[in-house]
């Protein structure tokens, strides 16, 4: 029997059930599929025209984006614009975090960067359509009651229904590829900015309205500079959310087709491809980590990025969240007037540099000057050094010099050291004719932490072991000089953070840090594991090279970072890990509280981490550089890099209390000193009690 519909004449017979067996319901058919395509069939046979309007933006604003103008503009102006973009919507800081983060996933292999910009277009053309739409909808319905009763129901089936859900119509109306993904991923993104900007503009006081429509204002003025400038932080919340949930659906819309990294991480998947899978998915997450860091209102939850999509995928029906008040912590209390420039919140000059503190600096910054002047010297001759691992051709150049910036020569350790020593430069200059009066970059720890990590990387790169080929290579004196350049520095840093007068804006704790003392050791942990780790897979020919595999891949050498078959950096990365983690117990307190001794002894501890840090960058983009195809460095310099980092961030809690004391000048405490006040005020009562 059917209903609502003829009855299928050609299907099979049933038995005749009882009206409350299970086996009833096969009885009755209701064709809603049918109907379903049906509709479909009619929709695109005669509201053809209709699905062409509706496309057109979609395919238009893409191919402007990234076909007219992405594409066709080198890497460098793309990730330029990004830093400028970072930078105006939020500060420096997060700019050069997108340009080193873009410039990074090109880097990942072939065609990666054209996968970069195809997912750029595809989020900013999901994104700007829904703030073209949900925008003036939220307006709508925070003006007009009747369409927030409206639009509400359609909202809450929005969110409930799963993509999945509404994937195939979209599909077949507007077939695989971006089109289609991108209505799918407005359709769940939309909602929250809708709400968020319909509760803004509601939550405007109604006094500051009254008054504004009092004093005569038209309706749009009402709207224009009253309404909308107030529910500013509501409004940039909703765009902010509707991104999260935008990156989220990525992966759904690679499934439809969509182009970019999400369809690189669905075919990595399919073909179950490690190597790919795990390049994709590191791209992905910088492409999302940039959009959330840049959209990001000031004032609002920090945390990564996995924490907040999953904080707006749980509030996604009920966005309105997002907006209560935070509880007080000691994350988001205000920093003390004065903090970010140095200044104690009371009255007070900031102490002049001392006799010791002069010397020590120009010692500092005579260390930079060696350094940095390091790389225009010779650094090998005859051989290629660390570049003779992976290219061929410089295992054997006889009667060749190379300098610092010589891809054959010191390559990316020279690269590193000449940052190094201008910073140096930079930040003794500044510290000389404006102490603390700059960047906080340019302080005394950051100098340090600067001047241990090139120590460290210099010491590595000069007891590193050349290749067994190389027979005539020899060292030149350019890293001499690097090396003594980095002593220099790091001496008379050591000594100018000794005697410089730091204090802490608020009080540390006076327990150990067991915390800090367990994340050193884990740090050190994974530098050790680092190091017995692969540095480097060599796939070339044997003939070639004539290196022979001693595993069970005859066309595949593994180096690891202690074997007397490679260069050896992996021992020297773990000997900085175990040096930080030797001064990580004294600034955790381990041997006393001391604010002071703790804070010198972070930098320390922050110095040994960048330097095994820098080592494992430097070995990989010395490869990356004039690696020939085939040869490729290890996991082991990655965890180099990641075990450095570590070290490096256990000390960031007490490195950020500290900024250079005040002291109190006769025009600020009317000729007293105010330790001289005390004592006479002391003694002055004492009088007074013995009277």
């Amino acid at each position: 029997m059917s209903l609502l519909a003829q009855a299928d004449t050609d299907g099979p017979v049933l038995p005749d059930y009882g009206f409350s067996d299970n086996g009833v319901l096969d009885e009755f058919y209701v064709p809603f599929g049918d109907w379903m395509s049906q509709a479909i069939d009619w929709i695109l046979s005669d509201l053809r025209w209709l699905l062409s309007a509706v496309k057109w933006p979609f395919t238009t604003l893409n191919d402007l984006l990234v076909r007219d103008i992405m594409e066709p503009v080198s890497w460098f102006w793309v990730v330029v614009a990004f830093f400028v973009i970072g930078t105006l919507a939020r500060n420096v800081r997060v700019g050069s975090f997108a340009a080193v983060a873009l410039t990074f996933c090109g880097l990942l292999g072939p065609q990666y960067w054209t996968a970069t910009i195809e997912t750029i277009g595809f989020v900013v053309v999901a994104v700007f359509l829904c703030v073209v739409i949900g925008i003036p909808v939220g307006i709508l319905c925070a003006r007009v009651d009747a369409a927030w009763r409206i639009v509400r129901p359609v909202l809450d089936a929005m969110q409930v229904v799963h993509a999945f859900v509404y994937m195939l119509p979209f599909i077949a109306f507007f077939g695989l590829g971006n089109v289609g993904a991108t209505i799918v991923t407005m359709a769940f993104a939309l909602p929250p900015l809708v709400r968020l900007t319909n509760l803004g503009v509601r939550q405007v006081p109604a006094d500051v309205v009254e008054a504004c429509r009092a004093y005569g204002a038209a309706e749009w003025r009402v709207l224009t500079d009253v309404q909308l400038p107030l529910a500013r932080a509501a409004i940039m919340t909703g765009v902010n959310q509707t991104l999260l949930l935008a990156i989220s659906m990525l992966g759904i819309a690679a499934i439809m087709g969509a182009q970019g990294l999400g369809g690189l991480l669905f075919g990595a998947i399919s073909r179950q491809s490690v190597t790919e899978g795990v390049a994709a998915g590191l791209a992905f997450y910088l492409v999302a980590v940039v959009f959330d860091r840049i959209s990001q209102p000031e004032g609002t939850q920090s945390g990564g990025l996995i924490r907040r999509v999953q904080r707006a995928w749980n509030l996604r029906r009920h966005p309105e969240a997002l907006l209560q008040a935070q509880p007080v912590t000691a994350a988001n209390i205000a920093t003390p007037s004065g903090a970010d420039s140095g200044h104690h919140p009371t009255a007070g000059r900031l102490a002049p540099l001392s006799a010791g503190e002069r010397r020590a600096i120009l010692v500092t910054a005579a260390g930079g000057v060696l350094t940095a002047l390091s790389v225009l010297f010779v650094w090998n001759s005859n051989a290629g050094f660390l570049s003779a691992f992976g290219r061929v051709s410089d295992l054997q150049r006889p009667g060749e010099a190379f300098v610092g910036l010589s891809a054959s020569g010191g390559s990316w350790f020279a690269i590193l050291a000449l940052f190094a020593g201008l910073f140096i430069v930079t930040a003794s200059g500044a510290a000389r004719l404006a102490p603390s009066r700059g960047p906080r970059l340019f302080a005394v720890d950051c100098v340090v932490i600067v001047s241990l990590a090139m120590l460290v990387m210099m010491s590595g790169y000069l007891l590193a072991r050349p290749a067994d080929s190389a027979v005539d290579y020899s060292t030149g004196v350019g890293v001499w000089l690097a090396l003594a350049g980095a002593v220099v520095a790091s001496l008379g840093s050591l000594q100018w953070i000794w005697a410089a007068p730091h204090v802490a804006i608020r009080p540390l704790s006076a327990k150990i840090g067991w915390g800090r003392i367990a994340a050193a050791v884990f740090a050190a942990a994974t530098l050790a594991v680092a190091a017995v780790s692969a540095w480097s897979f060599d796939e070339r020919d044997p003939a070639v090279t004539g290196i022979v595999a001693e595993t069970t891949d005859s066309t595949r050498v593994i180096i690891d970072g202690i074997s007397s078959a490679g260069a050896g950096l992996g021992i020297w990365a773990f000997v900085a890990g175990l040096a930080g983690l030797g001064a990580a117990l004294v600034a955790a307190g381990v041997f006393g509280c001391d604010e002071s001794r703790q804070w010198r002894w972070s930098s320390i501890t922050a110095g040994a981490g960048v330097g095994a840090a820098c080592i494992g960058l430097a070995w990989v983009s010395t490869q990356v550089r004039s690696a020939d195809s085939g040869y490729v460095s290890g996991i082991g310099s990655f965890l180099a890099i990641a075990g450095g980092l570590t070290l490096t961030a256990t000390t960031a809690s007490v490195l950020r209390e500290f900024r250079r004391a005040e002291v109190y000048d006769t025009e600020v405490t009317e000729g007293y000193d105010i330790k001289a006040c005390s004592a006479d005020e002391d003694t002055t009562a004492e009088a007074a009690v013995s009277q």
